[in-house]
């Protein structure tokens, strides 16, 4: 596991070896370079009876292309550095006959002056969070507009790196412009064809730090029965000057039918795209489709079926246990619930952060005093990121998020605020770390 805070983003990784494996066939590799900084997943095959690893020899090709070969459009860069790759793999499967069949997925992302380009090859994934929503940028070659919705221009991958003597990678040609806390994800296709939408969102929205989101994410997939090796890159963003986030999904080099995606802060599309001749296509297409009896009186069907589920749920279907009640009781009324019906229901509720000004003279021990938080939790905490002196301390006028949820005083923490008393973070805070923190995460979530 890696992780590392930067001046725009914060990263962390991690990389496990499959219950069906017998090694980690897995590589990653994250490094600052001539072209930007960059992240490279590899997920291979062991490649026969040689020593050396497909994905492993992959990840240093792409590397040393990168590190040695400056390219002015970032787009062409990755292009080039997986044609490289690619070339170079299969060359070397070809003149060692132990080194066989080699099939290489990769995931790539490129960051330069806070624009970011992506490329797959294989089944590796990329998704893109922006706080609410989540989208898959690129799945083996595809190009994808969000989750579960393809583009009507997908392109159909199935090729790795190393498979065929050429190749032609997908990239996005215009740069990805984040906001401050969206996150990008590369990830191998052992985890990105396990997880669901609704675990993803889960843990992205959470305001844990990036590097235990990431373990998260692996327990996830291995509980969700994962066999292969899990591999996990994760990107946030923060201390960006941007106002408007925009990117496209990834397309074939020379390929003009892609459909971008452009979204505003407020998340609206962009319909500049010039594509209405298509659009009355698809609607004349649909049109026709429903004049079709067989489908007009299927979906009759369905909606009569709809609306008898709907009258039934409202008004037959009471799945209430009825009670009891003796009007010559002045007690309340009794319920009769089992412990486990009513522990069924009941919901521990986090507290949401609460916004604070920093007065004149404030120090951390007067803000622990009215908030029972101890300052390693503030300070690391994803909103605040960048709001502190060079010695992370408070500056007078700045608005920060205190955590309550890591607070020692009930009225902030019902729910929790024993798991921070002093006996537990130290009487001067000193037990407030990374661990006390992924311990109470485990425990908890």
């Amino acid at each position: 596991m890696a992780n590392k805070k930067l001046k725009n983003f914060e990263y962390a990784n991690h990389t496990s070896k499959g219950k069906s494996t017998d090694i980690n066939t897995d590589n990653l590799t994250f490094f600052e370079c001539i072209n930007g900084f960059v992240f490279i997943i590899c997920d291979g095959n062991v490649g026969g009876s040689s020593d050396v690893i497909p994905s492993v020899l992959t990840t240093e090709r792409l590397k040393y292309y990168l590190e040695n070969e400056f390219v002015e459009n970032p787009s062409d860069a990755l292009y080039n550095a997986l044609v490289y790759a690619n070339g170079f793999i299969y060359e070397y499967a070809r003149k060692n006959p132990d080194f066989i069949n080699p099939r290489v997925s990769c995931s790539i992302l490129l960051i330069r002056n806070n624009h970011v380009f992506y490329s797959v090859v294989g089944n590796s994934a990329i998704h893109f969070f922006n706080g609410k929503r989540l989208f898959y940028l690129a799945k083996g070659g595809e190009s994808i507009i969000s989750y579960r919705e393809k583009s009507e221009d997908a392109l159909e991958g199935g090729y790795f790196v190393g498979e065929k003597q050429n190749i032609v990678p997908g990239v996005n040609n215009e740069p990805l412009v984040a906001l401050n806390d969206d996150m990008i994800m590369l990830s191998n296709g052992g985890f990105s064809e396990l997880v669901s939408e609704k675990q993803l969102l889960k843990i992205l929205g959470d305001p844990m730090p990036v590097q235990t989101k990431v373990y998260r994410l692996t327990d996830m997939a291995v509980h969700a029965g994962s066999e292969d090796n899990i591999t996990i890159q994760l990107a946030a963003f923060y201390n960006l000057d941007h106002t408007e986030r925009k990117f496209t999904p990834v397309r074939l080099k020379g390929r003009k039918n892609i459909r971008d995606v452009s979204l505003s802060r407020k998340e609206k599309p962009d319909d500049s795209s010039g594509d209405d001749k298509a659009s009355s296509s698809e609607l004349k297409s649909i049109t026709e489709k429903l004049e079709n009896p067989a489908v007009k009186y299927t979906l009759l069907a369905i909606g009569v079926l709809l609306i008898i589920y709907m009258f039934y749920d409202l008004f037959l279907y009471n799945p209430v246990r009825p009670v009891k009640f003796d009007p010559t009781n002045n007690q309340e009324q009794i319920i009769e619930q089992s412990q486990e019906e009513v522990s069924s229901v009941i919901e521990v509720k986090i507290p949401e952060d609460l916004i604070y000004t920093v007065q004149p003279g404030d120090n951390w021990s007067r803000i622990y005093t009215q908030f029972g938080v101890c300052s390693w939790f503030i300070r690391n905490h994803p909103p605040n990121r960048g709001k502190f002196d060079s010695a992370d301390n408070p500056v007078a006028g700045s608005r920060i998020n205190i955590p309550v949820v890591y607070s020692s005083k009930e009225d902030l923490n019902p729910d929790f605020y024993q798991e921070f008393s002093t006996e537990k973070t130290g009487s001067r805070c000193e037990n407030a770390d990374q661990e006390l923190l992924d311990n109470f995460n485990e425990s908890h979530f």
